[in-house]
């Protein structure tokens, strides 16, 4: 049986398959299959599940919340922000869901913060003004 590597990275590290015989998943023109042997190839993937099927016949999952693949040499090579590996299609899901809420709760956060930090600065800069101005008026 063909295979291939299959090589993960991520912000929090990766992993490594040398046995993949299959890894399918989507760009923005749709779905995908690759085997060993396929031409060089870039793609951007989209937020979502990707698979794969090792030469044992053990299909594994993988969401992600887009990325850029690139297959070369019999090595394919994904790169994304986050991924969530697993053997159970649900389970990865959801963890991506709950990771990407968690994202966009602390990118509110950091708003709401930033937000607050510039009424401070302007409210400040407005006494700094008002009290040249009394000076200067003196």
């Amino acid at each position: 049986m063909n295979c291939f590597a299959l090589h993960l990275h991520d912000s929090h590290g990766g992993d490594r398959f040398d046995d993949v015989v299959q890894f399918i998943a989507a760009d923005g023109s749709g779905s995908f299959g690759i085997l060993a042997g396929h031409a060089r190839m870039l793609a951007v993937l989209r937020y979502g599940l990707a698979r794969f099927v090792d030469s044992a016949g053990r299909w594994h999952f993988l969401s992600l919340p887009g990325g850029v693949m690139s297959f070369a040499d019999n090595r394919l090579t994904l790169a994304t922000v986050r991924y969530f590996l697993g053997d159970e299609r649900a389970g990865i899901c959801r963890q991506l869901e709950d990771e990407m809420a968690r994202l966009d709760s602390d990118v509110h956060s950091s708003r709401a913060t930033l937000t607050e930090i510039e009424h401070a600065l302007l409210r400040r800069l407005g006494e700094m003004s008002g009290r040249m101005q009394e000076k200067a008026g003196k």
